[in-house]
């Protein structure tokens, strides 16, 4: 797994933040922008700054990274990431703190990537006056940050060593990988507005999604065990925010962070100036993260006249693949591990 072969690399998962002189002016929550995401697009995610007892820690999409320098308005990390194809990367983000914004070069290896920029996010207004917009359409794939390493508490850890990506992944056998996984997947989503909800139709598995906003969450929700979960909505000003619970046991990326059945999903969907759509992800899970897991994606908007792509998934080569190997009975002795 990737958590696994980053250990190494990512000493801020096993040790405390770097003891430098703490500095105000990098507090805070920043939207982070990495020119050098998958196919030169650019990838996006969220940067926390925080102020200890022993300097600054800092966490992209709720996961630790190591802060290698701070020296007044200068600032030097590493980000091990995932891009929209699920490779592995290891960066240095070296920038500059100026006006309000920090900005400068990425590298990888030693050469460079690209340029990288964060900009303070805005705090979300929860007593705003409902103002809905127009969410509906066909909206492209994602551009992301997709951390590898994460506050995994100890059975977290024990669930991520347990899980086996060639065995394991639901994908493998085209069952669905679930509503985390697929909401960042390289896939579009299609909205429509049915009045008290919203439906989305997704397609990674050719999935549907309801959204309710005349409604709570049923009775007996923490057992529900669905791969969507349930969801009811709301607006804040002209953010709409989702929060789904009833999601079952799983992963919710390809190298197998874990989900438990208590997982608390919320999103914040807004547009920018620009029209395109902004998703803020949350996920609460004391089970197996000692800090929420983020992730702040952008999709663009489609052409009217667009349709979503078909999806097809065969899971006969995997079983066939198991057969030539000689793992069958590995993967039949395996079954208390299916997602």
């Amino acid at each position: 797994m990737f958590i696994k072969r980053l250990v190494a690399l990512c000493l801020a998962y096993a040790l405390p933040a770097l003891s430098v002189a703490q500095d105000s002016a990098f507090v805070g929550d920043w939207l982070l922008w990495v020119e050098s995401g998958y196919e030169g697009r650019p990838a996006y995610g969220t940067l926390a700054i925080e102020a200890t007892d022993s300097g600054l820690a800092l966490y992209v999409e709720g996961g630790p990274v190591n802060l290698l320098e701070l020296d007044g308005t200068r600032i030097r990390f590493d980000l091990d990431w995932v891009d929209l194809r699920d490779a592995p990367r290891l960066s240095t983000l070296s920038g500059v703190l100026e006006n309000g914004v920090i900005q400068g070069e990425v590298t990888e290896d030693g050469a460079d990537r690209g340029a990288w920029r964060a900009a303070r996010l805005a705090a979300p207004n929860p007593d705003a006056p409902p103002m809905p917009v127009d969410l509906t359409g066909i909206w492209g794939e994602p551009d992301y940050i997709g951390k590898g390493v994460f506050d995994l508490t100890a059975a977290g850890r024990a669930a991520d060593e347990a899980y086996d990506e060639t065995l394991d992944d639901p994908i493998l056998r085209c069952v669905s990988d679930g509503l985390i996984r697929m909401s960042h997947g390289p896939f579009d989503i299609e909205v429509v507005d049915a009045g008290n909800r919203l439906i989305m139709l997704y397609q990674d598995m050719h999935e549907v999604r309801r959204v309710y906003f005349d409604r709570g969450f049923p009775d007996g929700i923490e057992r529900m065990n669905e791969s969507m979960g349930y969801s009811v909505g709301r607006w804040e000003g002209s953010t709409l925010v989702i929060e789904t619970r009833g999601l079952k046991k799983g992963v919710w990326d390809a190298p197998g962070m874990p989900i438990s059945t208590d997982a608390v999903f919320t999103e914040r969907w807004y547009l920018d100036d620009d029209g395109d759509l902004h998703i803020e992800f949350s996920m609460a899970d004391p089970e197996n993260y000692d800090r929420p897991a983020l992730m702040h994606q952008i999709r663009s908007k489609q052409p009217d006249d667009r349709e979503i792509p078909p999806y097809s998934c065969d899971p006969h080569p995997f079983y066939r693949g198991l057969d030539l190997e000689g793992r069958l009975d590995e993967y039949w002795g395996r079954s208390r591990y299916r997602l």
